[in-house]
């Protein structure tokens, strides 16, 4: 678990630290061991033992689980590309009764911390996101003049342009003189989403062995399954296994919002390219990867079609704890992705009938461990179509004093957060 943690974090040294533990018990365990191991615990912040952190339980199956959940891989994916909503739901069942009390555990969480009072008004808060942008001021530069930026994912184009559009009547409000920047930014990183969209509509992965642990792998692994081509720094192909529907989901909602702001048809048929090529795209065992095309599909307009991939890929995999079933999708930062796709659902008895205690089992994880994740679009979301759900009103501010104290301690500012976070945190003011 640890050396997970450490994997998700990209700490190569702690990575380094904890596999160095695994190698040294396999010859013998010194009398230290435990000592050591409960150092390893605290420095990723897990409870001793290693199966909960701030007591919320981490996946802890027997070999038996694992052996006989890797088994019904297959038999979920066969599934969910047959489109057939009841042969989901027959596997997932099957997968709930295999995993008993660990099926919705997370294999793992991170610390959460507590969000204090928030008491900036609007207008300080427009300041505070401009001058944030300032800090990143080469970079930001580079994005105005429609350059890509080293080594990184197109979502982080996306989370810029998204910022940009949040923000963009609070900045002609309160910062009239910042218009045009803003929009300088804002048509920059539309302008690098629509030259690496691919033909079919989908959108590319960086190559980023030797500089992301997590991603490295998995790109040697799919260079030497022969399923994956790469051009120019990019994977061009889309992930066989569901993965370019992330970027996709998010450049394409991204660029619907730009394309809806600034009336500019370019943007607008980029976004509806990038769903007509999610509506093609069969579902896939990993759930969140399916609720990113539902946001899009369901921005896009095309709710009838989101609610079909919603049918089929998302909703069968909820288990009773209102987390998915699987310890990979119970994850928190996953967990939200499908809220929010749950969200761009709009509500019906259909869609509350997941959203509700989706919603409930990410509060009990705030209400033990403080806020665990930023999300403040995906809440603010949720929190606009339940109104009446206290706890969640109360997350949303509790989140937007979060991201506010990760970018200003009163003082000094810098980008502490994604940029579509720090923008939304000014839409939560009254």
């Amino acid at each position: 678990m640890a050396r997970q943690i450490a994997r998700e974090r990209n700490d190569a040294a702690l990575v380094r630290r904890v596999e160095k533990f695994g190698r040294d018990f396999k010859s013998g365990l010194p009398t230290d061991a435990d000592d050591q191991l409960r150092e390893a615990e605290k420095v990723v912040g897990i409870d001793p033992g290693g199966w909960s952190m701030a007591g919320q339980p981490l996946f802890h199956p027997t070999p038996e689980m694992e052996a006989a959940l890797k088994a019904s891989g297959p038999k979920l994916a066969a599934a969910m590309a047959s489109g057939d909503e009841g042969a989901v739901t027959k596997v997932t069942r099957e997968m709930e009764a295999i995993l008993g009390d660990q099926a919705g555990v997370p294999d793992g969480r991170r610390m959460g911390q507590k969000g204090a009072e928030m008491k900036m008004s609007r207008a300080e808060l427009v300041k505070l996101f401009l001058d944030a942008l300032e800090t990143q001021g080469r970079a930001m530069r580079t994005l105005m003049k429609g350059e890509l930026l080293p080594d990184q994912m197109v979502r982080v184009y996306a989370y810029v342009l998204d910022a940009c559009v949040t923000m963009h009547p609070h900045v002609v409000q309160h910062a009239p003189e910042r218009v045009a920047d803003l929009e300088k930014l804002l048509r920059g990183t539309a302008g690098i989403l629509l030259r690496l969209q691919q033909p079919q509509g989908h959108f590319p992965f960086p190559d980023l062995r030797g500089k992301n642990i997590r991603f490295g792998d998995m790109t040697e692994k799919q260079l030497r399954n022969g399923t994956i081509e790469i051009k120019d720094g990019w994977i061009i192909t889309p992930d066989p296994d569901g993965g370019s529907q992330f970027d996709t989901g998010v450049c394409g909602v991204a660029l619907l919002r730009a394309g809806r702001l600034l009336k500019d048809d370019s943007y607008l048929t980029a976004g509806r390219r990038a769903a007509e090529w999610a509506t093609k795209q069969k579902c896939c065992s990993n759930f969140n990867y399916n609720a990113f095309s539902v946001s899009l599909l369901a921005q896009a307009g095309m709710r009838e079609v989101a609610l079909e991939k919603f049918r089929v890929g998302v909703a069968p995999g909820q288990a009773r704890n209102g987390r998915w079933i699987d310890p990979h999708n119970a994850r928190t930062v996953y967990h939200v992705i499908i809220l929010r796709a749950l969200a761009d659902l709009g509500r019906s008895p259909e869609v509350d009938a997941i959203a509700q205690p989706a919603i409930r089992a990410l509060l009990d994880e705030f209400d033990a461990m403080g806020i665990t994740v930023e999300a403040l679009p995906e809440l603010r979301a949720l929190a606009g179509q339940y109104p009446d759900d206290t706890r969640l009103q109360k997350a949303v501010r509790e989140m937007a004093a979060m991201i506010v104290s990760k970018c200003t301690d009163g003082t000094r500012v810098k980008m502490g957060a994604q940029p579509h976070q720090l923008a939304a945190v000014v839409e939560v003011v009254e």
